[in-house]
């Protein structure tokens, strides 16, 4: 006994003759889809292809591997999203973990408290410094060269003023301490190394001594290439 039953895809009727009752599974069938009101076929019967005029051939090949392409697109697309949504969840979980929190159990939270329990110690270690060029005119009235200047401010606002030199009384030194020739070296690039030098040295004089002290000494470029010889190495450690 033969049943028949059609359906419709896209606009096309289609008939199907089945021996007996079954349940019908579409995707057991031929796959016609369709995709944005356009009709595409997954398969053509080799007697529908080979009487095909040559350019319609040409059009079902272009058909077939464009449908093939966006499935594969479709599909990849698909994969992307679903990892796109798994890193936006872990990205807001890393930010919920490294912003305030009501129960002050983030990471932010915790460090927070860690810096106030040593505020002390990291307020001790904090200064700035600037540097700046002074020229002084002469008894003769003629401008003599730029000589350089050091500022070290504390975490309280106290400072300490610091003559250095000339460029040429820091090129020596620097040479001196590094073991390098400095000649080259224009003011601005002068200053960048005397900033790095002084900040290395107030930071291990600090940590040997009190900022009481510090005030109360002169700290040359010639003190300073003293402490260089005495610390070696360890100069870069500070």
């Amino acid at each position: 006994m033969f049943i028949s039953s059609n359906f419709s895809i896209c606009g096309i009727i289609f008939f199907i003759y089945l021996k007996k009752p079954q349940k019908i599974l579409l995707s057991n069938l031929l796959k016609y889809r369709c995709y944005k009101d356009n009709f595409f076929l997954d398969y053509l019967p080799d007697e529908v292809f080979i009487n095909l005029e040559k350019k319609d051939r040409i059009e079902y090949r272009k058909l077939r591997e464009n449908y093939q392409i966006i499935e594969s697109k479709a599909l990849q697309i698909l994969t992307l999203q679903e990892e796109i949504k798994k890193k936006q969840l872990l990205v807001k979980k890393l930010k919920k973990q490294i912003t305030p929190s009501k129960s002050k159990d983030s990471n932010l939270d915790k460090m927070n408290l860690a810096k106030e329990n040593l505020e002390d110690i990291i307020n001790n270690f904090q200064f700035s410094i600037s540097i700046g060029l002074r020229t002084h005119k002469t008894k003769s009235k003629i401008q003599s060269n730029p000589k350089f200047y050091l500022r070290v401010t504390a975490f309280d606002k106290r400072f300490k003023n610091i003559y250095i030199g000339s460029s040429d009384k820091i090129k020596i030194s620097l040479a001196k301490i590094y073991n390098k020739s400095f000649n080259n070296f224009n003011s601005e690039e002068l200053k960048l190394e005397l900033k790095v030098l002084y900040s290395v040295y107030t930071r291990n004089y600090i940590y040997k001594n009190t900022w009481g002290k510090f005030f109360d000494y002169k700290h040359s470029l010639d003190d300073i290439e003293l402490w260089s010889s005495e610390i070696g190495n360890e100069i870069y450690r500070w």
